[in-house]
């Protein structure tokens, strides 16, 4: 019973302890109880995290993570100047940078160029109707524009992969140079420019010139403006052993051994593009020797018609009529002052500096020699001059002694010059001016372009 009574006042108590701590107004000291406890338990993990975190210290101090060691073989790099260890803010400058990347350049364009259709005085190579030039006879590389002659020699299939290939090759028949075969990009095989021609490579890049060429025909007239890509008529000239008359008489026995050559139509030299198909009508011999004064000059022109009324003191339009006219270069039209000074189009620096003289002489309608010479301006000529026509046989002579002082050349052996003429042959039936010229204008007719001049050697 005792038991009993014991059992169920032990239930009350506990009964009454619950309730009492389930009361929020009431039971301060069991929070506080609990609160002490709880803080307790909050002191022992914070102080278990504390030791792990000075342990992950002390293995830091021990072993730094290798972020830390290079900043700091970086730093004592910079300290000490060791190259070994660049400093990476600045770049390498044994590696490439990567921000920056390498990209080729292309080649810059050079003075010449090669233009489309009839040459005239306005064409330059930022022309619609002109292909420009990165450069003459040297390698192909990224972005290059190549003229080449037929002394560069073979260029390989791997070399031109990247390129178009345009063949020129001068037509006799047209007296100008023609389109003759065209291969896009990667078609072209190995190759060769021909004898009587150049190619050109377009690097792909150069997509506006590929097109420009690629709507060629193959009758549009072709023009390389400052490349001497003609040598053949190239030639020397022996020194006289007696010095010719200049009288206007042609003696055989004076000049023979000065023949240069005849100039007909089946002369590949010459040009008749301005006479009328197959009625090339006018023919020529000429003879060139020196000695240590005088150039000397002798032309004798077979042709039907004479027609020069001019006189001594209109001289200076003797080009519109029968006439020669002649140039003459202190400075080789192969060599680099003329390659950078060839198109008097828009260059004159040439004749300001009389380096390029001009000539003419003619037979006048009444029988009289007129002439002129100038440079910067119609200067007196201080030659000997002599021309005269004979109707009843068609033939006008001209003979010329010109001074190498004039034109400001020391007659050497070895000496290179560059002398040209064109023989002027408008007639008073139609009255259309004709010239027969060297090819391309002979650097006298058209264009002007002085390396179209023969290179004359003094032997």
């Amino acid at each position: 019973m005792k038991r009993i009574i014991a059992f169920t006042l032990t239930l009350l108590l506990v009964f009454a302890l619950v309730a009492c701590g389930g009361d929020e107004n009431e039971g301060n000291e069991s929070l506080s109880v609990s609160d002490t406890s709880k803080q307790e338990e909050s002191k022992t993990e914070s102080t278990d995290t504390n030791e792990d975190s000075s342990v992950n210290a002390e293995d830091s101090s021990v072993a730094p993570d290798e972020s830390s060691v290079a900043d700091e073989e970086s730093s004592e790099a910079e300290v000490s100047g060791d190259e070994s260890q660049p400093d990476e803010s600045q770049p390498d400058e044994s590696q490439p940078d990567e921000s920056q990347p390498d990209e080729e350049t292309a080649p810059e364009f050079i003075a010449s160029f090669v233009s489309f259709g009839k040459v005239d005085t306005k064409v330059s190579a930022t022309s619609q109707n002109a292909l420009r030039l990165t450069g003459i006879d040297v390698e192909p590389t990224f972005g290059s524009i190549v003229l080449y002659s037929a002394e560069y020699g073979k260029l390989e299939k791997e070399e031109v992969s990247d390129f178009a290939v345009a063949i020129f090759t001068y037509s006799h028949e047209a007296f100008e140079y023609l389109l003759t075969e065209f291969s896009e990009v990667g078609e072209s095989a190995s190759f060769e420019a021909p004898e009587d021609g150049f190619a050109v490579v377009i690097h792909k890049t150069q997509s506006e010139y590929i097109n420009r060429v690629k709507a060629l025909d193959n009758k549009t007239p072709i023009f390389p403006h400052g490349v001497h890509l003609y040598t053949d008529a190239d030639y020397e000239i022996d020194k006289v052993k007696t010095a010719p008359t200049i009288d206007g008489v042609f003696n055989k026995s004076e000049w023979k051994d000065y023949l240069i050559e005849e100039v007909d139509s089946s002369n590949p030299n010459w040009s008749y593009a301005q006479f009328e198909t197959n009625n090339y009508y006018a023919t020529a011999s000429y003879y060139v020797t020196y000695d240590d004064t005088y150039l000397y000059l002798c032309v004798v022109v077979d042709s039907p018609y004479h027609y020069c009324p001019i006189t001594q003191a209109t001289a200076s339009d003797m080009w519109q009529y029968e006439c020669i006219q002649a140039k003459i270069s202190s400075e080789s039209p192969a060599g680099e002052y003329i390659l950078k000074n060839f198109d008097r189009a828009t260059n004159k620096t040439a004749e300001n500096d009389g380096v390029i003289r001009n000539f003419g002489f003619a037979a006048t309608d009444s029988g009289e020699t007129a002439y002129y010479q100038s440079g910067t301006s119609y200067e007196t000529f201080e030659g000997q001059v002599v021309c005269t026509r004979d109707d009843a046989n068609a033939v006008t002579v001209y003979e010329v002694a010109i001074p190498f002082a004039s034109i400001g050349v020391t007659p050497e052996k070895g000496t290179e010059i560059g002398f040209t003429f064109s023989i002027n042959s408008t007639n008073d039936v139609d009255k259309v001016w004709k010239n027969i010229t060297y090819r391309n204008g002979g650097g006298i007719i058209g264009r002007n372009d002085w390396t179209k001049i023969p290179v004359v050697t003094l032997d």
